[in-house]
């Protein structure tokens, strides 16, 4: 992902965005008319002047509206995801009471975790940043320049897993045993069987790659892109980051989240970062798939255990399947460093220009219902105060 600026070959459209490729990397070609006089930007020749105000009332309006917008949807969200939270104990009765089989409990159990924390959402997305649904299919077309956006695959999750292993080691360090209590996940990913495994990853490779996308780098990323693609990635990012639910995924989460942002705005199309999101996601997939195993598992517990050949044949591919991550995030690490070294000069186009990043984002935290939102957020990512508050009145006054 090269971001070199080429002030020659730079080229910036009437609403703001690159319409020709950066120098090495990948940019739009192709962006969406203004809707009214509210989203109108600055001209060509008066886009870079902060001192031309024209349109900055308009703008501002808008974009506050926007902001407003934002808030109503992340609160909603995450007080559904509470509520969700908040009924578990509920839902593993009830799921508890239709079948015995472990596999058919956890298949629901995945169930309701989509259902709440990501499809139902989408649907308060599409309704409250008005962000057609039909994009979930629509929006998802190759662009000419996939390849390049493929071809970062190593860099973006060399980057992500840098990042990871960061926070683990500063989790190590804080807490002494690595331990954070996740109030927030209650049902444990951990798959009890290779079918159960198979579910988890249908649901990791497509199921959360889709919703998740169509929502931040989808509805999210649209609403405030008019105002900056920089604060559009960010705070789409952000959101995203939030929306995993604990402390010890935000900061990869977050990461992959600009990476990912980026990739969505320079291809203007959400089918390259569902994809990469989707390939991701399989790794984890994979290994859970793999750790499931009756040889794998056997070999975990007991190092010295003896294997037949097929027990063998397992834990060889496993081995070999790990040391080929390892190598990818690696090659992935060194080529996310290159770039930035490489990085003189970049500048994401102005499409607001008297109005700095640093404003809009003060904007934005101050608006009454982000506010709200971020409340609920930092109960979401630690406090838990509403969930338990919740779950206690559940168990109280419900299963009894």
């Amino acid at each position: 992902m090269n971001l070199d600026n080429n002030e020659n070959n730079k080229m910036i459209s009437e609403n703001g965005y690159i319409n020709s490729e950066i120098e090495g990397g990948f940019a739009p070609t192709t962006a969406e008319e203004p809707q009214d006089l509210e989203e109108i930007s600055f001209s060509a020749e008066n886009r870079d002047n902060p001192n031309d105000t024209r349109h900055a009332p308009y703008m501002m309006k808008s974009y506050k509206t926007a902001c407003l917008k934002l808030g109503f949807f992340l609160t909603a969200a995450l007080l559904l995801r509470i509520i969700a939270q908040g009924f578990a104990p509920a839902a593993v009765k009830v799921i508890g009471a239709i079948s015995t089989s472990i596999d058919v409990r956890y298949a629901l159990s995945l169930l309701y975790s989509a259902v709440f924390l990501q499809i139902i959402p989408s649907f308060i997305a599409a309704a409250m940043l008005k962000y057609s649904l039909k994009n979930l299919a629509g929006g998802f077309h190759p662009p000419k320049n996939s390849k390049k956006a493929f071809a970062n695959f190593p860099a973006v999750y060399g980057a992500g897993m840098t990042v990871n292993l960061i926070t683990m080691a500063v989790i190590q360090l804080v807490t002494h045993n690595g331990n954070i209590n996740d109030s927030v996940n209650s049902l444990m990913l951990s798959p009890p069987s290779m079918a159960s495994a198979v579910v988890l990853f249908i649901m990791l490779v497509v199921v959360a790659p889709i919703f998740e996308e169509f929502i931040f780098r989808g509805a999210v990323m649209n609403l405030l892109k008019p105002y900056g693609s920089g604060i559009a990635v960010f705070v789409s990012a952000f959101s995203f980051a939030v929306f995993h639910g604990n402390f010890q995924q935000f900061f990869y989460a977050f990461a992959l989240g600009i990476l990912l942002g980026y990739i969505s705005y320079a291809t203007d199309s959400m089918f390259c970062n569902t994809i990469l999101h989707a390939m991701f996601n399989s790794v984890s997939g994979i290994i859970m798939i793999f750790a499931s195993t009756e040889a794998v598992g056997k070999k975990s517990t007991d190092p010295s255990a003896v294997l037949n050949n097929g027990e063998q044949l397992v834990v060889s591919f496993y081995a070999i399947f790990m040391i080929a991550v390892i190598v990818t995030a690696l090659i992935g690490f060194i080529a996310i460093i290159r770039k930035l070294v490489k990085i003189k000069k970049y500048r994401l186009p102005k499409v607001w220009g008297e109005i700095s990043n640093g404003r809009k984002t003060v904007i934005l935290i101050f608006t009454l219902t982000v506010l709200l939102a971020i409340i609920l957020m930092a109960d979401v990512m630690g406090f838990g105060y509403i969930s338990d508050f919740i779950s206690d009145a559940v168990r109280t006054y419900i299963l009894v």
